[in-house]
């Protein structure tokens, strides 16, 4: 091994994880709610391309998908009771949208006896049984009883509260410990299915009216965090978390600050369902300062939200408490400026489903004002913009083309605005079944081959973020930034052919063959956020899963690259070995030869005492032999330890919450042959990770 070390240093932040605000990766993944619609408002249902418009559509925080519409029930809320009363949803209330707030009413008599509402839901009962309700309540008539409950799937009630709402709004904070977890499991997972109830009887004919229903877990931290989330994410030691995504270009900062009571409900137009907004600013600065990792706040890029809007949230978020915005924060509670350095303008405004879609030219001309006016605010901000994948082909104004998306801002916004840019990858094949066979068929290939192309792609990224560099220098930036600010792969494959998914060593593969290129262009790559919905922990339908193995290999790297005592740098390395043939698949993967089976980068410690070497077999196949040789005397070693992740086979899906089954991850020493050289046998689908450490001075 010839070594060539780099001036720069690996920029740990390569490490990041990106969330977006849908799903339930916000509520109840970060913060503690696990109700859907507690406003009762009007639910904004998404159309789907196919024409479609069922409630649950996109990636809304509906749970269970069979959830019937009820006249004049707020969806998701059902029936609940012996004898259906009747619903209403008046305008008003307390909480919900500015416009159109709505509250829900319950007609009562004393025949229906005991009735109300429900909502189905999961909680993190493994974990804790103690919970919180809040909700505001009213009632027309003196004596009536209201009770709040969390039952078990089948109705069984595990524990209440009778509450005796009066004529006014009143606000109840409810605390409830279960007598025992519910016997019935989310999909063989940690949560417990459960039922919300709000159900009321009366000794004559009223009206009870319930508006901004709540529910967290009584163990939340700061009454407001989801503790497992913070927990997973400082063990996998995250080390950056970016907040943005398609919602970014629809979200107005100022709908979540101030008090939760005050925050508006907005319709979440981007992904279907409503966005309650209590998650904003300041939750999540305080949530990345629990967590130990670096926010990264995306500003949007619309008509709707100009650049005098991004540069009141810069101040708000890094102004001095005598500015107008570092006031408004100090009311809230937050004196102290948070001193947030990264941050981003647009969100993918290449992509004709986003807000502010554009096309390049006057998106090149437009974002300057963002940048003038955030840098304005706070000079000493970093601002990276929209870029685009140098073969989002499907996504190019030139049809069938390279996108000239990059090359216009470069072009056009130059040095001063376009010196980093981020870009995002799904690496994802080819989703129409009929092309997929073809694609077998011309190139002789199974389908464990067309995974291992999709698994082994990060080689030919590596070559397009080389080649968006020396794009960019002709423009005079010679110092390009980038941020990955979204990556995964997400394969499209046949119902019965093995899938490269989340739970296997393949996609593991895939994470680690990013990271090295990531490590190798570290001069320019210095951020990277891994689209992985793992670690935030909720029950949804979707993308719902044990802690893959992927985060575990990216753990590999961060117990080496974020730890505090050093710092590391790119060792160049010369490697030989066998290879393939990368075929033309779909428009974003180019015809490609000479793939390496094994892919491999190394870094080494400021003190040039330690050098680790990460390795990975992309041969979804069959072992490889990974030999190691260097230019160090062999008794200037102190030892050798190789941490090895490896599966059965590549494919092994490990969906197992409380044990670690479908991959294994094995310590070991390493010593040298007789020709110096260090061996080491990579089974299929495996990631290593080989610490060299020297006496002294490599």
């Amino acid at each position: 091994m010839q070594e060539k070390i780099s001036r720069w240093r690996v920029d740990k932040r390569i490490l990041g994880k990106f969330f977006e605000m849908n799903g339930r990766d916000t509520y109840p993944g970060i913060v503690e709610d696990g109700i859907a619609n507690g406003s009762f408002e009007a639910w904004h249902s998404k159309r789907k391309k196919d024409g479609t418009n069922l409630p649950w559509t996109m990636r809304t925080e509906i749970m269970y998908r069979d959830t019937p519409m009820t006249p004049g029930l707020a969806y998701p809320w059902e029936p609940a009771g012996g004898r259906e009363a009747s619903f209403e949803q008046p305008e008003g209330g307390v909480h919900g949208k500015p416009k159109w707030k709505r509250f829900q009413r319950i007609r009562l008599s004393p025949e229906a006896g005991r009735c109300g509402i429900l909502q189905r839901i999961t909680l993190a009962d493994e974990r804790t049984l103690d919970y919180r309700i809040g909700l505001s309540a009213r009632a027309s008539a003196p004596n009536v009883r209201l009770y709040a409950a969390l039952e078990d799937k089948d109705g069984t009630r595990l524990a209440e509260c009778a509450i005796a709402p009066g004529a006014d709004w009143e606000r109840f904070d409810v605390r409830l410990t279960l007598s025992r977890a519910s016997r019935h499991r989310y999909e063989a997972s940690p949560f417990g299915e459960y039922r919300l109830s709000l159900t009321a009887e009366t000794e004559t004919a009223c009206e009870i009216d319930l508006d901004w229903v709540t529910l967290a877990s009584g163990d939340a931290v700061e009454g407001v965090f989801n503790p497992t989330t913070i927990d997973l994410l400082k063990r996998y030691r995250v080390t950056s978390i970016r907040w943005g995504g398609n919602y970014a270009n629809e979200y107005n900062w100022k709908d979540g600050i101030g008090p939760w009571e005050r925050r508006p409900v907005r319709n979440n137009l981007n992904w279907g369902g409503l966005e309650p907004n209590y998650f904003g600013t300041n939750e999540f600065l305080r949530f990345c300062q629990l967590v130990g990792a670096e926010p990264f706040l995306n500003v949007g890029f619309s008509h709707d939200l100009p650049p005098k809007l991004a540069a009141e949230w810069v101040e708000y978020v890094n102004g001095a408490a005598d500015t107008p915005m570092g006031k408004l924060r100090a009311e809230h509670g937050y004196p102290e400026p948070w001193g947030v350095k990264l941050w981003q303008v647009g969100n993918e405004s290449y992509g004709d489903y986003q807000f502010g879609y554009t096309d390049s030219i006057d998106f090149s001309n437009r974002v300057q004002a963002y940048c003038d006016a955030m840098r304005e605010a706070d000079p000493s901000i970093e601002i990276v913009i929209a870029g685009e994948d140098p073969m989002y082909v499907d996504y190019s104004e030139i049809p069938g083309e390279p996108p000239i998306w990059n090359r216009r801002l470069f072009e056009i916004a130059g040095p001063a605005y376009a010196s980093g840019l981020d870009i995002h990858q799904y690496t994802r094949g080819i989703r129409d079944a009929g092309l997929r066979g073809e694609w077998l068929a011309a190139n002789k290939a199974d389908p464990v081959f067309y995974n291992q192309v999709l698994v082994a792609y990060p080689t030919q990224y590596e070559t397009l973020i080389q080649g968006l560099k020396q794009l960019a220098s002709g423009y005079g930036i010679q110092e390009l930034v980038l941020e990955i600010g979204e990556w995964n792969l997400e394969p499209e494959t046949g119902r019965d052919w093995p899938k490269a998914e989340y739970e296997t060593m393949a996609h593991a593969c895939y994470v680690a063959s990013m990271l090295n290129a990531f490590i190798r262009q570290g001069d320019s790559v210095k951020y990277a956020y891994q689209r992985d919905n793992t670690l935030y922990y909720r029950a949804y339908p979707v993308d719902m899963r044990p802690v893959n193995p992927g985060n575990d290999t990216s753990l590999l790297y961060a117990d080496v690259l974020a730890r505090p005592d050093t710092g590391w740098r790119r060792v160049e390395l010369s490697t030989e070995g066998a290879g393939f043939e990368m075929p033309r698949t779909w428009v974003r993967i180019r015809p490609m030869a000479d793939i390496p089976y094994v892919d491999a980068a190394a870094v080494l410690s400021d003190a040039e005492d330690e050098l680790v070497l990460f390795a990975v077999n992309r041969d979804l196949k069959q072992a490889r032999t990974l030999s190691v040789e260097g230019d160090w005397r062999a008794e200037a070693v102190k030892r050798i330890e190789v941490r090895l992740q490896h599966a059965d086979s590549p494919f092994d899906r490990h969906e197992d919450w409380y044990e670690t089954t479908a991959y294994r991850m094995t310590d070991s020493g390493l010593e040298a042959g007789p020709d110096g050289r260090y061996k080491l046998e990579l089974p299929a689908g495996s990631v290593a990770r080989i610490t060299i450490q020297f006496h002294d001075k490599r």
